[in-house]
């Protein structure tokens, strides 16, 4: 059920931290510095190198700001997840954002945007123009359509059979096989000027609505730890009547991939875990295909 406990918030944002102090600090600050008043939930993912408890006494404070420490990592859906309910359970926020700590809001327009664009088109799940300032890549969306059932089948495949034979002498090999293959070929990256309605939105930025926070208890599928969030939060948008739309009129920079290069310094160790991680997640993936 939805709540309001303490006061009325028109915008929540929600930014999951681990170990990258200066980064998520960079993001906490361009959301502080819109022109509206905000409510901003960081969660900290247990991170070892003690940055939760500095984002904490960083902000202790300011009245905007809540810091949730995490016994645990609890991965990136349960993480976001306790941003999430906080907000929905202690204020009425018309819009959550939920975002990474890599990613930037420099559009001091970005809620007047998020606003126009609602009243214009009602949506559940709003993903913006999300663009990667190094490489130049518009990141969104993600995909087209959902994947067939075939699809899910050859990636777990591919997947399991990398994770079975990895040795590190073939560390380089399996990590070019890796991103060379990748999920699927891939086209040459494409800016979509135009809205687009069902499509699968990236996961570095989320922003929902009331349509969805009234429905929703939890912004993403709890049995995940990391990767193919996105995927399997379109097939429950499709299944439960919840619009999802890409609008470009509004962007965000993405500077990518800074917790998980905080956290595992050895490449390998890193490609290890995006294997394991991701098969688990596209057992829910399937499950939900096959429904």
């Amino acid at each position: 059920m939805f709540i309001n406990m303490e006061s009325t918030v028109e915008y929540g944002f929600v930014v999951l931290h681990y170990m990258a102090y200066d980064m998520t600090l960079k993001c906490a600050e361009s959301l502080l510095a819109l022109p509206v008043p905000v409510r901003l939930v960081i969660v900290d993912n247990a991170s070892p190198d003690g940055s939760g408890e500095l984002l904490r006494d960083r902000f202790a404070a300011s009245p905007s700001v809540t810091v949730i420490l995490n016994e645990s990592n609890e991965g990136f859906a349960r993480g976001n997840n306790a941003g999430y309910k906080y907000l929905r359970d202690h204020f009425h926020c018309r819009f959550i954002t939920v975002l990474n700590n890599d990613v930037l809001i420099k559009d001091r327009d970005f809620t007047a945007k998020v606003e126009n664009i609602y009243g214009e088109s009602p949506f559940a799940v709003l993903g913006p123009d999300i663009l990667n300032p190094g490489t130049g890549v518009h990141q969104n969306p993600v995909r087209l359509e959902a994947f067939s059932l075939q699809e899910v089948l050859s990636i777990m495949d591919r997947f399991g059979r990398s994770l079975r034979h990895y040795r590190w002498k073939q560390f380089k090999w399996r990590v070019k096989r890796f991103f060379l293959q990748g999920i699927e070929k891939k086209a040459p990256p494409v800016y979509h000027d135009s809205p687009m309605k069902g499509v699968v939105l990236h996961g570095a930025c989320y922003v929902f609505s009331e349509d969805f926070i009234r429905s929703r208890e939890s912004c993403f599928n709890p049995a995940t730890f990391l990767y193919f969030e996105e995927y399997i939060l379109h097939l429950e948008c499709l299944r439960d009547g919840l619009v999802m739309l890409y609008n470009p009129s509004v962007q965000v920079l993405h500077l990518e991939d800074v917790s998980t290069d905080a956290a595992f310094r050895r490449p390998a160790a890193k490609e290890m875990m995006k294997l394991r991680e991701s098969l688990r997640s596209l057992e829910v993936l399937l499950t939900l295909t096959k429904s």
